[in-house]
């Protein structure tokens, strides 16, 4: 995913209240950059196998499901640590 395709717009709308400090992160931190290109491809992944009817969408499911958790926390433990 090309930098210019990255952006922090489905965390702003996963954690609102967090808004500015997103955008914050976004503009000088090439981590929190990867992390918004991890969510999005996460949830990207994750809605294509919730339309999914193949055998394997539900096992594909959990994971993805699982991974977006952990995305979630990993980027809400950053955030947290900004607000302190």
């Amino acid at each position: 995913m090309n930098i210019t395709e990255i952006n922090p717009y489905a965390l702003m709308d996963r954690f609102p209240s967090h808004r500015e400090i997103i955008i914050s992160l976004f503009r000088k931190d090439k981590t929190f950059q990867t992390l918004c290109s991890d969510y999005q491809r996460c949830s990207k992944a994750l809605h294509h196998w919730n339309k999914s009817d193949l055998r394997e969408a539900s096992q594909r499911r959990k994971e993805y499901d699982v991974l977006l958790s952990e995305l979630e926390s990993e980027i809400l433990e950053i955030i947290n640590n900004v607000n302190n």
